[in-house]
């Protein structure tokens, strides 16, 4: 836990970065609140991370949500509940956001949706869990209460984000603003802000059937979509990028994730290969990813990073005619 100790003491030094999710599209309320409602159907979405389970410092996250289309406003609203724990349970964060998207059809092919998100954050530390570098002897661990400060040990906030998407049939562009407000995080009597993180996302979906005939949002049973999803943070940035391709209700992906022509400290910015393998039943969507780390973090033998993701989606008696599908992936 000394290693959970000194990240602690640096919290309010250092500027805190949002959690990075490998299967970005499976997750879409996270990454963008203009996706609200964005399937014209009722979506309901379980996901899963376990990040480096080999370290003590890992992190595990899990989310739930829930979406679905408004005809009357032709917009969307959506929910989404998330819990994250950093440490063994040292550090957690449970964060409550509501959504509402409106989308906008300029023209048979060019369509746009703007989404707006309120959350409500509480950020939890427990002090009793940690040990700290004047409580250790030659020895070994003295027992001796610790003279560090301890500040609170919740810290609740709320959280204001938004985005928008542009799209087409086969052509998606989506820019996103989350922490907005830049709430204070601090522990203490002080002022730390979050951050505000800009994500930029998008892709290009290439039919290589040319779609269904007799399908009226022209979906096609073999396609290559390669995508790319851009954020930056505070004085961080990263970039992922590759590609899916469907095949039936099978899809395969791989994504590289890194800035290489990016040195942190004279370190090239290299993080880790991504693939996904994910299956439709109907309605019901399974997927998995692995993350393999390529950075110098490997040497520490982290155990990669899972993802799972389960995502039903409840069909609504809407038209179909009404309205232009996103190209993006389901996954």
């Amino acid at each position: 836990m000394v290693l959970i100790a000194g990240l602690f003491v640096t919290i309010n030094k250092v500027k805190a970065q949002d959690i990075q999710f490998s299967q970005f599209y499976a997750n879409t309320l996270y990454l963008n609140p203009a996706f609200a409602g964005s399937t014209h159907d009722l979506r309901g979405v379980l996901h899963q991370r376990l990040q480096w389970p080999k370290l003590e410092a890992k992190y595990i996250t899990s989310s739930a949500s829930l979406d679905t289309y408004i005809k009357k406003t032709k917009g969307g609203v959506g929910l989404i509940l998330m819990k994250d724990w950093q440490g063994a349970n040292t550090i957690s964060s449970t964060d409550i956001a509501l959504q509402y998207a409106q989308e906008v059809n300029f023209s048979s092919k060019f369509s746009m949706r703007f989404g707006l998100q309120g959350a409500y954050v509480s950020r939890n530390i427990s002090y009793a869990q940690l040990t700290f570098p004047d409580q250790y002897t030659d020895g070994g661990y003295s027992g001796v209460p610790t003279s560090e400060y301890f500040g609170v040990n919740r810290k609740n906030f709320f959280d204001l984000s938004a985005g928008t998407l542009f799209y087409t049939d086969n052509l998606w562009l989506g820019i996103s603003a989350h922490h907005i407000n830049m709430p204070n995080q601090s522990f203490y009597n002080e002022v730390n802000r979050l951050p505000m993180k800009i994500g930029v996302v998008g892709g290009y979906k290439i039919k290589l059937d040319g779609g269904e005939a007799n399908s009226p949002d022209k979906t096609s049973r073999y396609s290559l979509t390669p995508t790319f999803y851009y954020k930056m943070q505070g004085k961080s940035d990263q970039l992922d990028v590759g590609i899916y391709g469907m095949h039936d209700d099978l899809m395969l992906g791989f994504w590289y994730r890194g800035l290489p022509i990016k040195r942190y400290e004279r370190n090239q910015n290299n993080e880790s290969m991504i693939v996904l393998l994910g299956y439709r039943i109907k309605r019901l969507v399974i997927s998995y990813s692995y993350d393999f780390t390529i950075s110098k973090l490997n040497t520490a033998r982290t155990g990669g990073s899972h993802e799972f993701n389960l995502t039903y989606i409840y069909p609504l008696p809407l038209k179909r005619k009404m309205y232009k599908r996103l190209p993006c992936p389901k996954f």
